[in-house]
């Protein structure tokens, strides 16, 4: 019986189409992992003496701050809830930031199915790869598709931090207009608490923390695929 013919192409090109799908999905479980941290929250707003600054215990910014996650992740129906502000009871959210985060749960909401999906499509096209491939030529084509993607996504990474570095203000703005089709995303410390408890040393923390969390995944998924790239091995011809 005659064997299927290997196609070496597209099974690289699979391997590097399942490993960028892998990358992304590592990306949004590190994040996620920071946001449901509500006892870091909370250690880096007694760091910050934000208490002390907006009048607001630091009991009740943690337990605003996890319920927008709350509210993202679909755990909870809205955002609304009350908190002490200089010793006065008061809503939290007002209706414009209301209105803003239905638009960042759906964002949130996308990348999230992407990461579901994308594990179990990864998955797929692994096996796929494999069936185009001899069995001793699939470990050396799934590890260099990890490597070739690694090299796509380092590229992306290193254009937005350029970026970032040169003019973080147009960077966050063409980043709204982009993913946005309002402007409620605008905000004022004066009027929104979203914004008093969400300062950018915060924002500089998250980004911090769930870097070295994907870093680490991800540097030991690029170990192994460097070794497994200098599999020499092949299959029967």
């Amino acid at each position: 019986m005659n064997q299927t013919k290997p196609m070496p192409k597209l099974a690289a090109a699979l391997a590097f189409l399942a490993s960028l799908l892998l990358i992304v999905s590592l990306l949004f479980t590190a994040l996620q992992l920071v946001m449901h941290d509500e006892t870091w929250f909370a250690a880096r707003y007694e760091a910050y003496g934000t208490a002390g600054e907006i009048g607001i215990p630091t009991k009740d910014i943690t337990a605003a701050l996890m319920q927008l996650i709350d509210y993202m992740e679909g755990d909870v129906a809205s955002i609304d809830l009350t908190v002490m502000e200089n010793g006065i009871p008061v809503s939290m959210y007002n209706e414009r930031e209301t209105l803003h985060m239905i638009d960042v749960r759906e964002l949130y909401q996308a990348w999230r199915s992407v990461r579901d999906f994308g594990v179990p499509a990864a998955a797929l096209l692994l096996l796929g790869a494999c069936a185009l491939l001899p069995k001793g030529a699939r470990l050396r084509t799934l590890s260099k598709g990890y490597l070739r993607a690694s090299v796509f996504f380092g590229a992306i990474v290193a254009a937005l931090g350029i970026w970032v570095a040169v003019d973080f203000n147009s960077f966050w703005i063409n980043f709204h207009y982009l993913f946005f089709d309002n402007d409620l995303w605008i905000l004022s410390y004066r009027t929104d608490r979203m914004i008093r408890i969400c300062p950018q040393q915060l924002f500089y923390d998250i980004v911090v923390k769930f870097g070295l969390i994907f870093l680490a995944a991800f540097g030991a998924l690029l170990a192994a695929a460097i070794v497994g790239s200098r599999n020499r091995k092949h299959g029967a011809r």
